[in-house]
């Protein structure tokens, strides 16, 4: 079932209303040509991080705004979303062993990256990006980013499983948290994934310490939006 823009702003809007959710749940979409970005997204005055971006809307501080690879300061980050290719750093390891000390060997930093969620297969095929709050959504977006306290978390996820039941298998490893976990992996498997952050995102972005990170197809999205309000939240 084809989702609409409408539908995004509707699901959107309940979930925020619904859970009372102080920050802006963000709409990201990615385009093969910064062409194809369409009117009312202005690009870029400054170079951020794409969690920084996404942080800026969820905040009320940028809203409509589109960002090209030039725009992105982690190139890290860029690269799990398709913007431009692996740095060689991330990708043999090097940066979360030598330079962040994540890791305890090399072998082990790349075992990790390597299995970071790319939204391309770790190249740059995109040329641009767009950011802008869900709940006014000009676009259908890749993803949608809700960073929320847990308990909003929790009722999110018993939302996404009101109707058909299971489990939710989060995957994540406190790396490339916005980008991979968030964007990547949900444009390469779409449904709904939790993650906690990494240091990037909670120093540059500031993500709150007390929140966390869901990233949703808008199906997925549109799906939580329908059971928001059937299920119990004491």
């Amino acid at each position: 079932m084809a989702i609409s823009k409408e539908d995004v702003r509707e699901a959107a809007s309940t979930v925020v209303e619904t859970l009372d959710l102080e920050l802006n749940p963000v709409a990201v979409r990615l385009y093969l040509s910064e062409d194809d970005v369409p009117d009312g997204y202005e690009r870029a005055e400054e170079e951020l991080r794409h969690c920084e971006f996404v942080m800026r809307v969820a905040r009320g501080d940028l809203d409509k705004v589109y960002a090209t690879p030039d725009e992105q300061v982690c190139k890290g980050g860029a690269s799990a979303i398709g913007l431009v290719d692996i740095p060689a750093p991330v990708r043999d390891g090097r940066f979360y062993h030598e330079q962040l000390g994540q890791h305890a060997t090399l072998t082990a930093a790349k075992r990790t990256v390597d299995q970071v969620p790319k939204a391309y297969d770790g190249e740059g095929v995109y040329e641009a990006v767009t950011y802008e709050r869900a709940t006014e959504a000009d676009v259908v977006p890749d993803s949608v980013l809700i960073i929320c306290p847990p308990k909003e978390a929790m009722h999110i996820v018993q939302a996404y499983l009101y109707q058909e039941g299971g489990r939710v298998q989060t995957d994540f490893s406190g790396i490339q948290s916005l980008c991979g976990d968030a964007v990547g992996g949900i444009i390469k498997r779409g449904g709904i994934n939790v993650t906690l952050g990494c240091n990037g995102s909670r120093t540059y972005a500031e993500v709150p310490r007390e929140c966390v990170i869901i990233g949703l197809e808008p199906a997925a999205l549109k799906r939580v939006g329908e059971a928001i309000t059937e299920i119990p939240i004491p």
